[in-house]
């Protein structure tokens, strides 16, 4: 919860969203990356091929064509992914856009998800998904693969059904890197172009009940309308 975290410099609520700036410059500072007028896109888990490791290794070359900076903090129970992504760390390791830190840090986690503008959950499936849920909370925007529980928490900002106050971020069906592109283009365009409809974006996926709580009263509903049948 952002508003009470105490692993982030600055706290804030949907009603502050301001200060998720000054978490950003932290992370920045953190990461040694350049301080400059660009969206952060971010990756946080596992790298294996369940959660579509072909396709964050190209968001990240993507990201940075976009004009984007990059920054991933997860690691591999395949060590020829961890050797792959360390030889990816070096190649990168002079560019001030991009951080890749390969293992996992609890408290960096948290930094990473209030200094973000975006986080890529490009999984192959995905039963649940906690990523995408987590982003949401910090006002960071997901954009995920319809798949599993990532399309039944994040609904795209132009293409679905929802009202428009319950968009949240970017979704994308195929398991490609036109698709990928697509979502990640069409999200740092509108981070770019209309910087006022961006954070309207992520303050819908801050102020919406992912808790048990309207969880459990959609079971009670369903519950009450069998009882009574």
């Amino acid at each position: 919860n952002p508003e009470i975290d105490p692993y982030i410099p600055v706290n804030y609520s949907p009603l502050t969203i301001e200060k998720k700036n000054r978490d950003k410059t932290a992370l920045r500072d953190q990461l040694l990356l350049r301080q400059d007028f660009k969206p952060i896109v971010s990756y946080v888990g596992r790298l294996d091929a369940q959660k579509g490791v072909h396709l964050i290794r190209h968001a990240i070359f993507y990201a940075l064509d976009q004009g984007a900076q990059f920054v991933l903090l997860g690691s591999s129970p395949d060590a020829s992914i961890n050797a792959d992504f360390w030889q990816l760390k070096n190649h990168l390791n002079d560019n001030p856009d991009v951080h890749l830190e390969l293992g996992f840090d609890e408290e960096l986690s948290h930094l990473i998800y209030a200094g973000s503008d975006m986080m890529i959950v490009p999984s192959v499936f995905e039963p649940c998904g906690l990523t995408q849920m987590i982003a949401l909370k910090y006002g960071t925007v997901p954009i995920v693969r319809a798949v599993g529980g990532l399309v039944d928490t994040v609904f795209d900002r132009d293409f679905s059904n929802k009202p428009i106050y319950e968009r949240n971020g970017y979704v994308f069906h195929q398991i490609d890197h036109d698709a990928i592109e697509s979502a990640m283009s069409r999200a740092i365009g509108l981070w770019r172009d209309f910087p006022g409809e961006f954070y309207k974006l992520l303050v819908n996926g801050m102020k919406y009940d992912y808790s048990w709580n309207h969880s459990g009263g959609k079971y009670l509903e369903i519950y009450e309308y069998i009882r009574h049948k």
